[in-house]
């Protein structure tokens, strides 16, 4: 786009390039004649070189004749020899000016070698101003015509000069129903007059410029340098669109926020172990959050499917290291011959069938956060020792590298064997086991807190409905029933995958006991349901001799034997599987006279 400021025109784009130049060695005589064939006002007078002599015009030669002067004679003895130059370079402007203050009609211009190069007269002047007053104006129109924005021009009288198309949609008037006309008679009350009157701009002003249109208008005077208002420009925005934008962006943000918050809750939900009501699994919940806290090296042990690695999420994301890497390996998934590159990486080159630049381990990947290994009871002797160096010294070399590697790892591991048992029997080594063992967890299997079943039932059968866009609303009691009376072996895991298959193969919208038949899992739990205890008979008649109160000691005395041995003997968490007060279950030991326990 070309420079919209008047003021940069330079000369060498006025000048004429075309002039009548003549030798210095011309006569007179014929100076005259060729001026005269060509239609010449002047001549440039110049020498062998084309470097400037002088300068003739007609008004020179005409005295000249007048005076006498033999036409015979050279034209460098009549021109004008001190002559004002200009360079094609200079501002058409201050051209302008050195031709009024020396009241010359002409200047010849020069390039840098003092060459001639054209010939800049008045009229070149005007033709040069005119010529870019008039593609600024073609361009200023252009652009007043294709901007989004309506634009209004006024005289000082209010008479509108300028109303373009953007004007035209926004307002519902046509710009030739309304140029050259007042701007009053359609719009009595606009900013614009108001600028007109004050000289001040109004900027930012909301309106309705019509029924269902709202706009925002700014107005400001056109002042020449002199400070005389002779009109004002207003343009006007409609940003009805961006308001509705608007709109639906705060009912948006308003929605975002509110999931923002469902989400919250629900990652807070996801990332508990599971769904518990259960008071030993609760406690055990707050206390992880508290261990979270600090980098003391933890050891879940539990069941298969009881939630090992969620309650290490629990740790990991409520722990200053949530924002590092969570890097998790399944100790009994790794050949003893890959051990050490999984664990430890390798440099490049350090075995065949690795890759090329070499591959970081899994310590490298949890540097700075944390690493949770799975399984942890399934790891060989030499792959336990080589892992305690590591946890003892914190650094270690890659495969095939020897520079050491330091690490900075928070530790968690997992296992559903008794390391206890696994050190007595040495396959596992001591040493390790009182490097995991600084906190302890032990996630009770899903048989001994029943109360938790409903709640996860509810918990799965939502997400999986979710998932396999099935329309899901609940589960009929006698199902449910199955569900309380099954003791879940697999635990949790195993409950999450009979609701899967379920719910996959379901027809109904309710899962039913025909729900459980179709998917094929009703045999399984009814058959896997807990036994009737001993001491309780099938019949009344079968009683005998044996009195009611008999047969409830008896039970209440069978149930705390195997609350105990679920327990490992623990009487604090028998109590609390019991869900009776420690104090009560010494007494019933005692009472009940339960041998070799009451100690």
């Amino acid at each position: 786009m070309p420079d919209m400021r008047i003021t940069d025109i330079k000369v060498g784009e006025a000048m004429s390039r075309e002039f009548g130049s003549v030798s210095r060695d011309t006569t007179l005589e014929e100076v005259i004649n060729s001026m005269l064939a060509n239609q010449w006002e002047e001549v440039v007078v110049v020498d062998q070189r084309h470097e400037l002599v002088g300068l003739a015009t007609r008004e020179h030669l005409v005295r000249a004749l007048s005076e006498g002067v033999p036409q015979n004679r050279p034209i460098a003895e009549i021109c004008r020899r001190e002559v004002i130059t200009t360079s094609c370079y200079e501002e058409l402007a201050k051209a302008r000016d050195v031709m009024r203050w020396h009241k010359i009609g002409r200047l010849p211009v020069l390039d840098d070698e003092g060459g001639i190069v054209g010939l800049l007269t008045a009229r070149d002047v005007c033709n040069g101003f005119s010529g870019k007053l008039e593609m600024l104006g073609r361009h200023m129109y252009a652009v007043m015509e294709n901007i989004t924005e309506a634009i209004q021009v006024v005289d000082c009288n209010g008479v509108v000069s300028f109303w373009n198309d953007a004007a035209e949609k926004l307002f519902g008037i046509k710009a030739e129903d309304i140029v050259g006309r007042k701007l009053a008679h359609f719009f009595p009350n606009d900013i614009i007059l108001k600028v007109i009157v004050t000289g001040e701009p109004i900027r930012n002003v909301l309106c309705q410029v019509r029924e269902g249109v709202l706009a925002i208008r700014n107005a400001v005077p056109v002042v020449t340098p002199d400070g005389e208002t002779i009109g004002a420009v207003c343009t006007t925005q409609d940003v009805s669109t961006t308001k509705s934008l608007l709109e639906k962006l705060d009912q948006a943000t308003s929605r975002v926020r509110r999931l923002e918050h469902r989400v919250k809750r629900s990652e807070e939900e996801i990332y508990e172990p599971f769904y518990t009501v259960n008071e030993v699994t609760k406690r055990i919940l707050q206390q992880a959050k508290r261990v979270a806290t600090t980098d003391a090296t933890v050891l879940i042990q539990g069941e298969s499917g009881t939630g090992k690695e969620l309650l290490a999420h629990v740790i990991y994301r409520n722990s200053k290291r949530r924002h590092r890497p969570f890097v998790e390996v399944n100790c009994s998934a790794i050949p003893e011959s890959l051990f050490e590159s999984e664990m430890f990486g390798y440099d490049p080159g350090a075995f065949t069938g690795g890759k090329r630049e070499g591959k970081p381990g899994k310590f490298e990947l949890a540097h700075g956060g944390t690493l949770f290994l799975d399984e942890v009871g399934e790891l060989p002797l030499e792959m336990q020792a080589k892992l305690l160096r590591v946890i003892q010294e914190r650094r270690f070399y890659r495969v095939g590298g020897t520079t050491p590697i330091e690490v900075d790892v928070r530790l968690i591991a997992a296992t559903n064997r008794d390391l206890h048992q696994l050190v007595a029997q040495n396959r596992f080594r001591e040493d390790l086991f009182y490097r995991l063992n600084v906190v302890t967890f032990e996630i009770p299997p899903l048989h001994a807190r029943k109360e938790d079943i409903p709640g996860l039932v509810d918990r799965f059968v939502k997400e999986l409905g979710c998932l396999y866009e099935r329309q899901v609303r609940g589960i009929a009691r006698d199902a449910l029933e199955v569900f309380l009376n099954y003791d879940w072996p697999g635990n949790v895991r195993q409950l999450h995958n009979v609701l899967e298959s379920i719910i996959i193969l379901m027809e109904d919208d309710y899962i039913t006991l025909k729900s459980l038949a179709e998917a094929g899992v009703l045999e399984t739990l009814t058959a896997g349901t807990k036994t009737r205890s001993p001491g309780i008979p099938k019949n009344v008649a079968d009683l005998k001799d044996e009195g009611l109160d008999d047969v409830m000691v008896r039970t209440e005395k069978e149930i705390i034997v195997k609350a105990l041995e679920d327990c490992h003997y623990n009487k604090t968490r028998a109590a609390e599987l019991l869900g009776i007060p420690r104090s009560t279950l010494y007494y019933k030991l005692r009472s009940l006279g339960i041998a070799g326990i009451t100690d």
